[in-house]
């Protein structure tokens, strides 16, 4: 029994590094998957935070449905294949190849709770909470001052939604932001400050006074940007016209219990 649990356990890691390798969700990963035992859900997310290149032909959905596959998984198969493109959750920008990059999230690095010398008449002192990026530039480069970004959220399922509030199960692998928004006007864009010599870029998330505090980003610091509609779940999303410098979109929308709100989407205008 040890060792048919071993060999289960070889082939399920394997399987996990030829998608991670690939990239690319097809009609034969998830028959795969369906054998392994994956239920609906798990397939579903699958397929939402993955790029996919799907046959929606009779005999592709024939054959899937032959191998047990669900109506909502065929449903959801005939929809992504009209696209056959870029299809998982996120924020793309347009690289100097003319291909839509997706951003990574960066992590903070940490915070710093920052007490301004400048004190309030009642003698008391004024607090800034800034969270840190590291290095003084994005891996993400734009060379234009009016880039375009499309934004892709998840309309997951109430069962995936559901997966979603619970703690240690696989939809915690995904960016939970796009899984919770559903719309670019939850996040906020901002322009971050470069610190040179302390190799590092730092924006203020919070502020605090003996008289009253405050989370998230200043609304006076947010930078405007214009939203279409492409699809249901897809946006384009251009800002207004951006100087040379460090940027940044953050998720300011309601943080799921269990998570905490620690990375940003940011890119360098050059």
């Amino acid at each position: 029994m040890k060792f048919k649990h071993v060999i289960v356990t070889f082939i399920c890691c394997s399987f996990f590094s030829v998608l991670t390798a690939q990239e690319v969700i097809t009609n034969e990963s998830v028959i795969q998957m369906m054998e392994l035992g994956f239920d609906d859900a798990m397939i579903i997310d699958k397929i939402y935070t993955s790029d996919v290149k799907f046959d929606a032909t009779i005999a592709g959905l024939g054959k899937l449905k032959k191998a047990g596959a669900s109506s909502e998984v065929l449903s959801l198969i005939m929809e992504k294949s009209k696209q056959n493109t870029k299809s998982k959750t996120g924020i793309y920008f347009v690289n100097e190849d003319g291909e839509d990059e997706l951003i990574q999230p960066a992590v903070f690095s940490g915070t710093n709770n920052n007490q301004v010398a400048q004190k309030l008449v009642s003698g008391l002192i004024n607090s800034k909470q800034k969270a840190r990026l590291p290095r003084t530039q994005s891996n993400n480069v734009i060379n234009t001052d009016r880039p375009e970004f499309t934004f892709i959220f998840n309309p997951a399922t109430t069962e995936v939604d559901n997966l979603q509030n619970t703690q240690g199960n696989q939809a915690g692998l995904l960016n939970w932001w796009f899984r919770v928004a559903s719309n670019p006007n939850e996040f906020v864009l901002v322009k971050l400050k470069v610190k040179e010599r302390q190799n590092l870029r730092e924006v203020i998330t919070g502020k605090s006074s003996w008289i009253s505090s405050s989370s998230g980003v200043d609304p006076k610091l947010a930078i405007g940007f214009d939203i279409e509609e492409i699809e249901g779940n897809k946006f384009k999303v251009t800002p207004t016209s951006l100087e040379p410098g460090e940027y940044a979109f953050l998720y300011q929308g309601q943080v799921p219990q269990g998570r905490q709100n620690q990375s940003v989407f940011d890119f360098s205008i050059q």
